[in-house]
């Protein structure tokens, strides 16, 4: 190799190495807002805002102004998995809100990317339901995340 190839090379893997340095971690997989740096655990919807949300204590004891009353995975006629998650504002204010989803495989490998957000609008003391499909036929867990609307 000549000496400029090998200058060519070196600058190219420089501005690489740069680049990666500089990457943001792919959203989606492991999360460690307001989660006490533990994994989360799949099938579960997590509030990443800690102004809705406060986890204390080794056990994850949570005081929230949100509660989950229901999360539902159907299969579409399509064979596409959907979720229905149940969202109720316990406060007497309105919330704005964004939810998105992430899918799984049933091995636990992600199988879509974290879906944009979605903005919501709980009402207060009122229920509001979030809804979506996976973009795979593989797709059999999921992971929400909730976060007050940006």
């Amino acid at each position: 190799m000549t000496r400029t190839k090998i200058a060519v090379l070196a600058a190219a893997l420089g501005s690489t190495a740069v680049l990666a340095g500089c990457a943001t971690p792919p959203e989606g997989g492991v999360r460690i807002d307001q989660q006490n740096y533990e994994r989360p655990a799949l099938n579960s919807v997590r509030v990443l805002d800690g102004t809705l949300a406060q986890y204390r204590g080794a056990k994850n004891k949570v005081d929230s102004l949100l509660d989950v009353e229901g999360v539902y995975v159907t299969k579409g006629p399509t064979g596409f998995s959907g979720i229905t998650a149940q969202i109720r504002n316990k406060t007497n204010v309105a919330l704005p809100l964004e939810v998105r989803v992430s899918w799984y495989d049933q091995n636990g490998v992600p199988t879509d990317g974290a879906q944009s957000w979605t903005r919501l609008f709980a009402q207060p003391q009122a229920m509001v339901t979030f809804q979506q499909s996976s973009a795979r036929l593989n797709s059999a867990q999921y992971y929400v995340e909730i976060r007050g609307a940006q």
